[in-house]
């Protein structure tokens, strides 16, 4: 590709990337910073800059290394060109950081499995510490025979090698990250969970779209080997975390030490040893923030914790006196928004706060529709939005979604 072509490919990523404050500060300088970056990845001469490190606890404690906007930019272009042929390879069934699956399609998919006859019982399986311990001289190899396959000129393949080596080998603590958020929280990472703590060439940062779709390219061989070596059908993977399912307990604890071999030998990893569960199907599954059985489902309570906490945290900016601020939710992009437009609690129900609000509660509204919560959906709208009820209504007669009461969309004088 030239340097046109792929600078018009960049600024449609820069159409797709969300609104970010680290976009919007670099909207002022958007036709340099497009221009330079095409011309380095038309020169393959890309190399990646500094991340910035930060913890978030939801839904668990985790370091992120998340890429600058221009190194975002690049990894969107670089995905956005290879995964349409890529992805072709790979399994229905793995539903990670794909288009059309996700955690919902992979739900369904689990439960059709569980109501066919032959599957009685599931194991279970996390991979231990699975993006610290990526090796990415093993990706780099899994990387150069996918590239092999991409119908593309020699040139637009030298300019995606360039950028996905770059981003593979590079090492993300150096240069020193940028150390954003509660330092505090970061320290709290135990060392086999930090890249801050890994062996040289170990480790892909999590936070970055890339790693997410490379995640998948090394684990695609685990994928291979479980449907068309082990044969096994029942088979569905998201992220690290997999389950496989048969009629025989057995030959499921054999199959999962197979598949534990070769995650040494292939792969460099291994199967978490506590995570590791062998159960009847009737007596459901915890997976993906679900409890799913062949015929329902419920929401696990972190999922309910966590709905609780925003609910506070919502009542808490608008009536600080009555709902006092609470420690943990001094951090994430709700911290980053305020900040951003200097705004403290108290707060007015300002139509954009009100639409802000609205979009993180149907995201939960959402998730609780997908199993069977009607109960729990309009307990949450009568009893547990507290003050903030008076601004919103149910969206529909089955509390699948909320909406804002049309009065408080009028802007505030």
């Amino acid at each position: 590709m030239n340097e046109k072509e792929i600078a018009c490919q960049l600024y449609a990523c820069v159409n797709r990337s969300g609104n970010s404050i680290d976009k919007r500060r670099c909207l002022i300088v958007l036709p340099e910073l497009v221009r330079a970056l095409a011309n380095d990845i038309a020169a393959t001469s890309y190399r990646p800059g500094r991340m910035t490190a930060f913890a978030v606890q939801d839904p668990k404690l985790r370091e992120i290394l998340a890429p600058s906007f221009r190194d975002r930019l690049a990894q969107q272009w670089l995905v956005s060109v290879i995964s349409p042929v890529i992805e072709a390879q790979w399994i229905d069934d793995c539903f990670s950081n794909r288009v059309g699956k996700g955690t919902h399609s992979a739900i369904d998919r689990l439960q059709r499995f569980m109501r066919m006859p032959a599957h009685s019982h599931y194991c279970q399986m996390d991979i231990r510490s699975f993006f610290p311990s990526i090796n990415r001289r093993t990706l780099l190899g899994l990387w150069q025979s996918e590239l092999a396959r991409l119908p593309h000129s020699d040139q637009t393949c030298g300019q995606l090698d360039a950028v996905a080596r770059s981003i593979i080998l590079q090492n993300p603590i150096i240069p020193a990250p940028v150390i954003s958020g509660d330092v505090r929280l970061l320290r709290q990472i135990p060392p086999h969970k930090s890249l801050f703590y890994a062996q040289p060439g170990i480790g892909l940062p999590i936070g970055s779209l890339s790693s997410q779709f490379f995640s998948n390219v090394y684990l695609n061989p685990l994928d291979q080997f479980i449907k068309h070596q082990l044969k096994i059908k029942g088979y569905l993977r998201y992220v690290d975390d997999f389950i496989i399912l048969g009629n025989e307990p057995q030959k499921l604890l054999l199959q999962m030490h197979d598949i534990n071999q070769f995650l040494l030998d292939t792969l460099q990893l291994q199967l978490h040893p506590d995570k590791t569960i062998l159960q009847r199907v009737d007596q459901g599954a915890n997976f993906l923030g679900y409890i799913a059985f062949a015929h329902h489902s419920y929401v696990r309570d972190r999922t309910l914790r966590a709905l609780r906490k925003r609910i506070y945290f919502f009542n808490h900016l608008l009536n600080p006196v009555q709902y006092p601020h609470r420690q943990i939710l001094q951090h994430g992009a709700w911290w980053q928004w305020l900040a951003l437009h200097q705004l403290t609690p108290p707060l007015r129900p300002h139509p954009v706060l009100l639409k802000r609000m609205l979009a993180t509660l149907n995201s939960y509204y959402g998730q609780l529709s997908h199993a069977n919560t009607y109960h729990l959906r309009r307990n949450i709208f009568h009893h547990m939005l507290g003050p903030i009820k008076r601004y919103f209504m149910p969206g529909d007669a089955v509390y699948t979604k909320l909406r804002i009461k049309p009065v408080w969309l009028l802007s505030p004088p």
